[in-house]
């Protein structure tokens, strides 16, 4: 028999991925009593399938202070947790066309007058570097020796662990039937398992928050997604030392990181499997995903990693790890409230970056939950940007808007020199 729920909660947070964890964490920190659902497993969705890479310098100045100060945060949940959860490998971004090389040149200006650690390095260096990887068409690249990734289950471990210590109750296997709002107010939250009285739920759902926010009668701009990505196996003539850098190829619409002795390496491409969450049974486990051997979006991947890694290609002895993540029109996440049910927050549309981004963001849930403000710039990611688009309040049109954003995530020009700008939708947090 699972344990009775809490009859009452300040917070309910509806998801056990890291975003919601991460809020939940921060709010029982500064005194909240906070339960946590889970339809499946705590950190198996998205959470459990996730690659990790962290690059802290993106277009804006708020999003690059999101994920710096997230770092700090990651090292006081290691030293609390006592586990290790940020691998510092560095990154390269690397340009094999003259347009992403003055992408680079852009990147490398903005990170310097801020202050980040990042330079040009030479192609001989990149080769040092990485003698596994192609070089030979590159024309210049960028090096942020800070940068690395996050080990997702050691993150898990530490939201839990030190929830856990500040009494945050947590329940797998209960999915959220109903929201319970009178006049315009949070009221409860309705499980099989029972209603708990709340006044406050944030909606940490993952590929399933346009599900809860449908509860609301409400729509919610996201859409769930597809996405593979392949580990080699160790192997003595292509060596990965488990520090050699991360690399992001943008021309090849690739990105890749060491992994026990392998390499992982992943693709946003022009093509995505859009999922129907509403479908899937209540026990679906997104860790039991597979991919046929004929997959179009494996081949896809194996044709553009083997481009920028020549050893690699469909014989080579590795695995593809399918799972979901959660887009938004604007390749930006939700995180705030519902502009007309009080009590009501959206935590969700990560884009595939809610492990790196979730230790700063559950500060922010968490201010603004307790004080109704916070220090961050959040202007982009406010959850009710798109209450007024019409074009955005019915799924077709949501879905469409979604999928165009991932199509050209990895494939816009950022900068001064690109379409990417300051106000250019999705260019401040793509990986």
């Amino acid at each position: 028999m699972p344990d009775a729920l809490p009859a009452t909660s300040d917070v309910v947070v509806i998801g056990g991925g890291v975003a919601g964890l991460s809020a939940a964490m921060q709010l029982s920190q500064r005194g909240s009593s906070v339960t946590v659902l889970e339809r499946e497993r705590l950190g198996n969705g998205s959470t459990g399938r996730a690659a990790g890479l962290l690059g802290q310098l993106r277009g804006t100045s708020a999003a690059t202070r999101m994920l710096m100060d997230g770092v700090k945060i990651v090292g006081e949940l290691e030293e609390r947790a006592e586990v290790k959860i940020f691998v510092q490998t560095g990154s390269l971004r690397v340009a094999s066309t003259d347009e992403r090389a003055r992408e680079i040149s852009d990147l490398v200006t903005m990170g310097q007058e801020i202050g980040f650690a990042i330079e040009h390095l030479p192609i001989d260096e990149v080769a040092g570097l990485l003698p596994y990887m192609r070089t030979d068409d590159l024309v210049d690249a960028c090096y942020c020796p800070t940068d690395g990734h996050l080990q997702p289950a050691e993150l898990v471990t530490a939201y839990l662990k030190i929830g856990r210590d500040n009494g945050v109750e947590y329940r797998s296997g209960c999915p959220v039937r109903g929201l319970d709002i009178v006049a315009g107010r949070l009221r409860g939250v309705k499980t099989d398992q029972g209603t708990i009285e709340t006044a406050t739920v944030i909606n940490a759902a993952g590929p399933w928050s346009y599900l809860v926010a449908d509860l609301a009668e409400s729509p919610l701009q996201t859409a769930a997604l597809g996405h593979v990505y392949l580990t080699t196996r160790p192997d003595d003539n292509q060596p990965v030392d488990r520090h050699s850098p991360a690399i992001r190829d943008r021309h090849l619409r690739i990105y890749s990181r060491p992994e026990s002795g392998g390499l992982i390496v992943g693709m946003y491409g022009t093509e995505a499997v859009q999922h129907d969450m509403g479908s899937l049974p209540d026990d679906f486990d997104m860790s039991a995903l597979t991919v046929r051997a004929d997959d179009l979006h494996v081949a896809l991947l194996i044709d553009a990693t083997r481009r920028r890694f020549p050893w690699i290609d469909e014989r080579t002895p590795l695995t593809i790890t399918r799972g979901i993540m959660t887009f938004t029109p604007d390749g930006k996440p939700f995180c705030g409230r519902h502009p007309e049910i009080e009590g009501l927050f959206h935590c969700s549309g990560f884009c595939g970056h809610g492990i790196v981004q979730s230790p700063a963001i559950g500060v922010i849930m968490a201010d603004l939950v307790l004080d109704g403000v916070t220090d961050y710039d959040i202007e982009a990611i406010q959850a009710d940007r798109f209450f007024e688009h019409p074009e955005l309040q019915a799924r077709p049109g949501i879905e469409t808007a979604c999928y165009q954003m991932h199509a050209e995530y990895y494939g816009r020009i950022e900068g001064a020199h690109g379409a990417g700008s300051e106000n250019t939708p999705g260019n401040d947090l793509s990986s």
